[in-house]
């Protein structure tokens, strides 16, 4: 598998407005349940949001293209890396990559400097859309680019449904919701009405698993 990087020659700074785009997927690739978890850890050990950015940049940014589309099931990304196939690349998202792909996400302007300015702890982001742009693109919850967010927010449910929900809506790339929010969204449920959840996304998740392993079915 080759290697390579996204050109550091990026649109300039005073890039207009464009209408934003719903449809958008960011090309990093989702992350197994532990993946993610030891994501998020790595993120609540750090202080600032210019440090949380930078880690991301650091450590969070390869991304994969076969034949030029993005590949983001970690399984597939893992058979393709097995088999050496000479058409499947590896990138690392730099600044102007992921500006841009934040301003086509939300339509607002924003900068490569801008975004070179947070990682550097000179200037703030002070838009939220930006912020759950930079949320989605990395495929993590939009409060972990807040600093002021406890970090019990986002401890592993106690429950065993309700872990095993989070797990699965995390394969399936559902990165918006936190342990928290899966505990509390289905705490008042019944037994019952909890594993009729759980038992759906299992199957989404089974299904989803079948169209990639027999992509011609």
């Amino acid at each position: 598998m080759a290697r390579a990087s996204d050109d550091d020659s990026g649109p300039e700074d005073n890039a207009p407005a464009v209408p934003p785009s719903a449809e958008l997927h960011s090309p990093i690739p989702r992350r197994r349940a532990a993946d993610q978890e030891k994501l998020t850890v790595a993120l609540l050990n750090l202080d600032t949001f210019a440090e949380r950015l930078t880690y991301l940049f650091d450590h969070a940014s390869t991304y994969y293209l076969l034949r030029g589309d993005p590949v983001v099931d970690p399984d597939v990304i893992d058979r393709l890396t097995a088999e050496g196939d000479p058409t499947f690349l590896t990138f690392t998202a730099r600044p102007p990559l992921v500006a841009q792909w934040a301003r086509d996400r939300t339509g607002l302007p924003l900068a490569e400097q801008a975004l070179r300015n947070f990682k550097a702890g000179i200037r703030q982001n002070s838009r939220p859309a930006i912020t759950r742009a930079l949320a989605e693109f990395w495929r993590i919850h939009p409060d972990l680019l807040d600093p002021t967010v406890p970090a019990t927010d986002f401890a592993p449910p106690d429950d065993e449904v309700a872990r095993k929900t989070h797990e699965l809506m995390t394969e399936l790339g559902l990165v918006g919701f936190n342990a928290r929010d899966i505990t509390s969204s289905i705490g008042d449920a019944s037994d019952a009405d909890r594993k009729q959840l759980l038992r759906v996304v299992e199957e989404i998740a089974r299904l989803r698993r079948g169209a990639r392993d027999n992509p011609a079915s």
